[in-house]
């Protein structure tokens, strides 16, 4: 019934009125001084589930046309595919060391757009979507998207009365919001990168740098920055946070470092800072990470001993609570100071990783931290980090070239101010990334025919005879565990309906102990050597024969029990 509704809207362009009813929630923002303030607390819409299905099929079609045709700038990050805060952060770190070994400065300035979701004016929206090549079609349901929508307002549990929203901006809450900001503010971040300078976005987040011989000289042209970002501030209707927005000369070399001069925004003198926040990372002038460290350790520690006061949890779930709660808060963005760890951080970071082992064992809290990490199964911080950045650098090396980093990974390592990207590429050293190809983020269009897959829910029985019933090709692919031995099989069958003859290939190997595989890695080696089969079964023999009335056709349907 829902598949047929979002069919009937997308067709129609024509929204239901109910699915564009707001619930608004207002969350209060962590550690903010005045809650009295109404920029202290997030509102988020809670909006209709049927509507949210639809957004997310719009959403999907505009990621589409974004990446395949490039309607936004390559250094937009955030609610896009293969484009991460991590990345952007990388990106900026290596534009900096890039202008140190050129003995330059790199001066910049960071932006914070105010109410960024609230403050989408929906008529520049859509000059802006058109302007940047969205078809009229999606540009219609987009607006009506945007139109006619109302609110109702909860609060300890008090619901106000519906009421219509004049300028009702983007909905905090719906999928469809943060790919429709980006087109909102794609005229700021349209900038290229190179030696003199270059600007980043991560949603709303805006940080822009110069670099020149010295700070003073840089002053100059990031006043112009801060100009061309007021520019267009008055012409979307959106506003930038006065107290958020900061700049930072980043410089190992104190005879470049000029005065506390400061630049003018809207009026107001700011000066510069020793260090400043960027997408959550505390940047320092010298790029040294200590105070981000200490401050990634001390979270860590808040992390852990919240956990270990839970009672009753088995130690498998704790484990679990660990890594998705302690983890994730001590490694962000490590990839990027993984390397300045210091002796005052690291003692914090081992207090962590020990007091996370007890709380998964239960040991006693003199234990050692080597003894706690082993007993709780828990992987030690360096081998943590290490494993996150050969990932990251894994996944660098199988970006498209349109991707800003692509080419940064590629390039000779230089002795002078060795860069942490320099420094990962030492820990892969001898791994083929070369011959990684490049992974698109869209293999085919969000419209295209799909393969039919069936799981295995029953062992394979229903997912057999369901394969029995397909025409044109069929593929049944199997991993099973059996004796401490890890092995594939599967079988694939092709019809000749002009002969009425079904070919039948099978394979089946045996990929190791348990201490080398495992029934998923295994699981997806079967597929893989299953649609290994297709291009012989579809064009080998006689299927290549050449027929006029009625042509060997295939349908693949993957069924792996």
């Amino acid at each position: 019934m829902a598949g047929r509704e979002v069919q009937t809207s997308l067709d129609t362009g024509v929204i239901p009125q109910q699915w564009k009813v707001a619930k608004i929630i207002p969350l209060k923002k962590p550690n903010k001084d005045d809650y009295t303030l109404a920029k202290a607390w997030r509102p988020i819409s809670l909006l209709s589930t049927l509507g949210k299905l639809l957004e997310a099929v719009v959403a999907e079609r505009v990621s589409f046309a974004v990446e395949t045709y490039g309607l936004l700038p390559a250094n937009h990050f955030g609610a896009r595919e293969q484009r991460s805060a991590e990345q952007a952060l990388l990106l900026l770190q290596e534009s900096i060391y890039t202008a140190w070994r050129n003995k330059r400065v790199v001066s910049l300035v960071s932006f914070d757009v105010k109410g960024a979701y609230n403050g989408v004016y929906k008529d520049r929206l859509l000059q802006r979507l058109q302007a940047r090549g969205i078809p009229s079609d999606l540009v219609n349901r987009i607006d009506a998207f945007c139109s006619t929508r109302t609110a109702t307002i909860v609060v300890n549990g008090q619901t106000s009365d519906v009421r219509a929203l004049e300028q009702a901006g983007l909905p905090q809450g719906s999928p469809l919001s943060p790919i429709l900001l980006l087109f909102f503010n794609a005229d700021l971040v349209q900038q290229r990168i190179d030696q003199n300078g270059g600007a980043i976005a991560f949603v709303d987040d805006y940080p822009a740098w110069v670099v020149g011989k010295t700070a003073a000289e840089n002053i100059d042209r990031l006043q112009a920055i801060v100009q061309r970002a007021t520019e267009w501030e008055s012409r979307s209707g959106a506003s930038f946070e006065g107290d958020k927005t900061a700049f930072i000369h980043f410089t190992r070399n104190n005879t470049r470092q000029s005065a506390d001069e400061p630049i003018t925004v809207k009026g107001g003198e700011i000066r510069p800072t020793p260090s400043v926040k960027i997408l959550g990372l505390v940047m320092d002038t010298r790029l040294r990470y200590q105070k981000h460290a200490a401050r990634a350790a001390t979270k860590g520690l808040q992390a852990t001993m919240a956990l270990k006061r839970l009672r009753g949890l088995s130690p498998s779930v704790t484990r679990k609570l660990f890594n998705a709660t302690v983890a994730t808060v001590v490694d962000y963005a490590s990839s990027v100071w993984m390397h300045a760890r210091r002796a005052s951080a690291e003692r914090v970071l081992k207090r962590v990783q020990r007091i996370g082992g007890q709380a998964v064992v239960g040991c006693f809290q003199a234990v050692g931290t080597a003894v706690a990490e082993a007993e709780a199964n828990l992987p030690t911080i360096e081998k943590r980090h290490r494993q996150k950045a050969l990932k990251m650098w894994v996944d660098l090396h199988s970006m498209p070239g349109t991707h800003p980093l692509a080419q940064a990974v590629r390039r000779r390592t230089c002795k002078r101010f060795v860069s942490p990207m320099q420094k990962i590429a030492e820990y892969a050293r001898g791994a083929p990334v070369d011959e990684l190809e490049a992974t698109q983020p869209y293999i085919s269009a969000p419209w295209d025919a799909r393969l039919d897959i069936v799981d295995d829910a029953d062992g394979g029985v229903q997912a057999a005879a369901w394969a029995q019933g397909t025409q044109g090709m069929r593929i049944a692919t199997s991993a099973s565990f059996r004796n401490q031995l890890v092995g594939i099989g599967g079988a694939i069958e092709s019809v000749d309906w002009i002969r009425n003859h079904t070919e039948r290939r099978e394979y089946d190997k045996t990929l190791g102990n348990s201490g080398q595989s495992d029934t998923y890695t295994a699981a997806l080696a079967s597929i893989e050597a299953g649609l290994g089969l297709v291009v012989d079964a579809a064009y080998v023999g006689d299927c290549q024969r050449e027929y006029t009335a009625r042509p060997f056709t295939c349908s693949p349907t993957i069924a792996p029990f």
